[in-house]
């Protein structure tokens, strides 16, 4: 339990409180203003030195938006999933499957005349119980120019064990021969015939291994090599301005996550279609940028993504390939511009403290800003290629108001004489005191607010008590009292103090109704002011 001294500490520290908050409100709230100013532009700096977006700012704004892109009609991914393996389950037995089977489907593709076929499964090794299979890949690869394979970038550490060089495939930039020249780590095929058409399928993964950008060149310092789906859009003779350099910190990926998914056929299904020869079967299929890979459990990669917690490697590359073919990328606006926006809202906020807006308009207006610029990162993410991370700037926002609105409801407190944050009365005890009514009508608000202001100033802030809310509203008798407002004031000298207050009242536009109130000992007893208020207002009605 609180002792006596632990109140009166108590008391003593919010009265402390109160003075200090009734001395150049609006100083405190413009240097609070240059604090989080100078936050901004520490973050702007650190911003600079580390680019990027949050994932979580990203993931929300591309789970919460209303619209996306489409996906691209000519992208179609024939999937191994569950179905396909028990379907091909009792002629060519459990996965893997002889690659002729695989051979057959990629070579009634082309004949379909499917524009590019991307192979996304991994075939590093020979298959020694079938290599008659093999051979019949080797061959439809030979003649398969639109076809391309997985190259996979294995730990830079194990370059030393390698004995393969970037330089023995086809479509690497160079730019340090000597460098290029040394041993990689990759996971190749084992054809030959495809070395001139192959492309990583390496995938950016974050700390929280969600995949949020995609490099269509893996770049190292020695080469630069094109990613899968680049290079199924060069063979399927669609080329890009993409260069190596072009994506630095990767693309971000532009999820089709709000108009349909891209056309998804099951391998048994594709591969029943392009073996029937019937023309409207296979027709589905000409045109198209075809994705081979697998989903089934245990042969498919899954990734978390800005879009879904849960989404297979082929969807990934779709995304990727699409973004690349259309353009359509998510581009982050600079962050200058939301270090702009986040310094515009802080003195945004401080000068409707400063100028006393009622507390309901302050809490409107802070949270139809707030609400404004969530709906702008909403809208640019669902209708434009752009992305708004004002995440910062909500945060911002948000801790500017809760420090600023403490202060503004503790100033109030003690301008209006609250018991805890003001000494008003004891400081003033035994001595007559000085009303002054005024009312609100005619929008006059702004003037007594700055004639308080300048008795404030005039005769000193711990001298003068600013009552606004003596009849509060929502009552028989709102209608004649509700613009009452009293300046209750303590000075050596009433008379020249009346004089004083008067003339600043008239100098503000204000019509006062003066009165004096006797001097009472006991600061417990309000009643002589009360009183005093009561006949005061019963004049101004």
């Amino acid at each position: 339990m609180s002792g006596p001294g632990t109140q009166g500490a108590l008391k003593s520290a919010t009265l402390r409180i109160g003075a200090g908050a009734r001395n150049r409100p609006a100083l405190f709230y413009l240097s609070l203003a240059a604090l989080f100013v100078i936050a901004i532009l520490a973050n702007l700096v650190w911003s600079w030195a580390a680019p990027g977006v949050k994932g979580t700012s990203l993931d929300l704004a591309v789970r919460l938006r209303l619209s996306s892109p489409p996906p691209d009609p000519s992208i179609l991914i024939i999937d191994i999933d569950e179905r396909s393996l028990a379907l091909l389950a009792p002629e060519h037995g459990r996965w893997p499957w002889p690659r002729s089977v695989i051979a057959e489907t990629v070579a009634g593709l082309s004949d379909a005349g499917a524009r590019s076929i991307l192979v996304n499964l991994t075939f590093s090794d020979p298959d020694r119980d079938h290599p008659q299979d093999d051979a019949i890949f080797q061959d439809v690869l030979a003649h398969t120019p639109n076809l391309v394979l997985p190259l996979t970038r294995l730990n830079p550490a194990n370059d030393a064990q390698s004995q393969v060089a970037i330089t023995q495939f086809a479509g690497a930039q160079i730019r340090d021969p000597a460098g290029a020249a040394r041993p990689i780590a990759v996971l190749a095929p084992a054809f030959s015939a495809a070395y001139g058409r192959l492309g990583f399928n390496n995938l950016r993964v974050d700390s929280d291994g969600a995949v949020r950008r995609f490099d269509p060149w893996l770049s190292e310092p020695a080469f630069a090599f094109p990613s899968l789906p680049l290079r199924a859009l060069e063979t399927g003779g669609i080329h890009t301005s993409i260069t190596a350099d072009s994506f630095p910190r990767g693309m971000i990926l532009n999820w089709r996550n709000k108009r349909g998914g891209y056309e998804r056929r099951s391998f048994a299904d594709a591969a029943a279609d392009l073996a029937s020869g019937e023309p409207a079967r296979v027709a589905p299929y000409r045109g198209k940028l075809v994705i081979l890979g697998a989903s089934a459990i245990g042969l498919g990669g899954v990734k978390g993504t800005a879009a879904a917690a849960v989404m297979d490697d082929n969807t990934i590359l779709a995304t990727a390939m699409d973004d690349m073919k259309s353009g359509t990328q998510l581009r982050i606006v600079p962050v200058w511009a939301t270090a702009l926006l986040s310094i515009l809202s802080v003195f945004g906020l401080a000068a409707i403290f400063i100028f006393r807006m009622e507390q309901r308009w302050i809490n409107t207006l802070f949270w139809v800003l707030q609400t404004g610029f969530i709906a702008v990162t909403i809208y640019c993410a669902s209708y434009t290629p752009y992305l708004v991370d004002i995440s910062t700037t909500v945060l911002i926002g948000l801790g500017y108001y809760s420090i600023a609105n403490i202060y503004s409801r503790i100033h109030l407190s003690a301008l209006r004489g609250n018991p805890a944050y003001s000494d008003f009365l004891e400081r003033h005890a035994g001595r007559p005191l000085l009303l002054i009514g005024v009312k609100d009508g005619n929008n006059a608000r702004r003037r007594i607010l700055a004639m308080a202001r300048r008795m404030e100033d005039h005769f000193g802030v711990r001298n003068v008590l600013h009552v606004d809310n003596l009849f509060d509203k929502g009552h028989l008798l709102q209608q004649p009292v509700q613009d009452m407002s009293f300046v209750v004031m303590a000075a050596a000298d009433l008379a020249a103090t009346r004089k004083e207050a008067e003339d600043i009242a008239r100098a503000c536009g204000l019509t006062p109704y003066l009165a004096d109130v006797p001097a009472q000992n006991d600061p417990q007893d309000v009643r002589p002011l009360f009183k005093t208020m009561l006949a005061t207002a019963s004049g101004m009605v």
